[in-house]
């Protein structure tokens, strides 16, 4: 948001930011309501997906969880297959070298370097934590343990080749930035891919 100069404002303008910048009260009110506000959208985006989640989990837990798991687990097994998959073929044809991500001193060198345009840029490091809702809906169902162990030795590292193979197609290719997953994808597979993604959204939702 941008901020305009007191001489830049009309006359009513200027009137009404020297009253809210001289008054203690209207300060804090204004910092108040600025908390409320945050809150408000955190609670949206966080607490009502959750809650969504455990909804249907309570829904369909009648049916059997493990009739569930039975129908739904094949979909997420493949979807996260063709994700790993992706990651290897493009690491291995494009740069290899997107490793150097994981070097924590390159990522404080790359803030030192861009500086208030580093850290704004971090602001897209917020789609990582999404989903993690659905994490703590699965606590309702299953054991931590099956969390756990599908998540470390499956789930995590097929997303992480995925990321980083997307990564290196990226840095060959820039302009595929918008849609990194289907513009990354190997020759032929588009197709059975976008299946496969159809079938792991509905499973998601």
């Amino acid at each position: 948001m941008k901020r305009y100069l007191s001489g830049d404002l009309e006359r009513v303008g200027q009137k009404v930011r020297q009253r809210l910048e001289s008054s203690r009260l209207a300060r804090g009110l204004l910092k108040v309501i600025g908390v409320l506000a945050v809150t408000m959208v955190l609670a949206d985006g966080l607490l009502t997906p959750a809650q969504s989640v455990l909804g249907a989990v309570q829904g369909i837990e009648p049916l059997g969880i493990t009739k569930l798991s039975f129908a739904f687990s094949p979909i997420v097994i493949i979807w996260l297959g063709f994700n790993a998959a992706f990651g290897i073929y493009n690491l291995t044809k494009y740069d290899a070298g997107v490793f150097q991500a994981f070097n924590p001193g390159l990522a404080f060198e790359f803030l030192i370097r861009n500086k208030t345009d580093g850290w704004r840029m971090l602001g897209g490091t917020l789609l990582a934590f999404t989903g993690v809702e659905a994490l703590f809906a699965d606590l309702g169902a299953f054991s931590r343990s099956a969390i756990q162990i599908s998540w470390l030795c499956y789930t995590f590292p097929c997303l992480l080749l995925a990321y980083i193979g997307q990564a290196a197609y990226i840095s060959v290719h820039p302009e595929a930035y918008s849609n990194p997953f289907f513009n990354a994808a190997p020759p032929g597979t588009i197709y059975p891919a976008l299946v496969i993604a159809i079938l792991a959204a509905i499973v998601a939702s």
